[in-house]
């Protein structure tokens, strides 16, 4: 068995694998928890990415990871990084990436995370990871009205129910919630141009209130972290 360990912005997603295969996955807020549940089971390997703590921090709180696999931007990937500031991407999206090939070689791919910020991150057939897009996400988009204007609320809404709005808070939430749809579609219509057979992967807390409002076709994986964090595993003692 091999666990994988994704520590993002808000939470720390634990995988448990059996080869290829997610046996297990749970969600933790913090590292006492992340602790019992590495000590209730004995693993071949560890792999660990992080958005919000050094390895350093990490392995001062949870001393059973100080011989885990820390992907960064040296680590040996299935995929070339075509990117002129490797040590500024963030691992979670190199993970996601090398996940959305592990599922689907050999095309284009787009992988979409939408969370905090909402970024777009583009792999060529040729498995080459070009880059990507890096925008606001819900919560910022609305919390950005409510910082530096005097007057308009702070919302929370994931949906909307009208184009137009009837009031000042339908209208937010319509061009926040449309503007990040019509944001997306844009995206995928542009590297549609030169990518035939584009498949686009949707990943992040926000992707299910999106999946249905966009016309592409798209493939929904809330695990694609962990998937390609465990391929990274794998790749490294092939």
């Amino acid at each position: 068995m091999n666990l994988v360990i994704d520590f993002g912005n808000t939470n720390i997603k634990c995988g448990v694998f059996d080869n290829d295969l997610l046996k297990l996955s749970e969600t933790f807020q913090d590292t006492e928890s992340v602790r019992a549940f590495i000590n209730d089971r004995i693993y071949y390997k560890i792999g660990v990415c992080s958005v919000s703590q050094s390895a350093e921090d990490i392995k001062e709180k949870i001393p059973e990871l100080e011989s885990a696999l820390f992907l960064n931007h040296n680590t040996k990937t299935p995929l070339q990084v075509d990117y002129e500031t490797p040590h500024t991407l963030g691992m979670d999206r190199l993970a996601a990436a090398v996940g959305a090939h592990a599922i689907f070689p050999d095309v284009p791919l787009m992988v979409i995370d939408i969370g905090t910020c909402i970024t777009y991150d583009f792999i060529s057939e040729d498995a080459v990871y070009q880059g990507g897009i890096i925008s606001p996400g819900v919560e910022l988009r609305y919390k950005s009205m409510n910082d530096y204007t005097k007057n308009l609320p702070l919302l929370k809404d994931l949906d909307s129910h009208s184009f137009i709005g009837k009031s000042t808070r339908q209208s937010m939430n319509s061009g926040v919630i449309n503007g990040i749809t019509a944001e997306i579609q844009s995206h995928i219509s542009q590297l549609l141009l030169n990518n035939a057979g584009l498949k686009v992967i949707m990943t992040g807390g926000g992707s299910k209130t999106f999946e249905s409002k966009i016309k592409s076709d798209i493939f929904v994986s809330l695990e694609i972290v962990l998937v390609g964090l465990n391929r990274v595993l794998e790749y490294n003692v092939e």
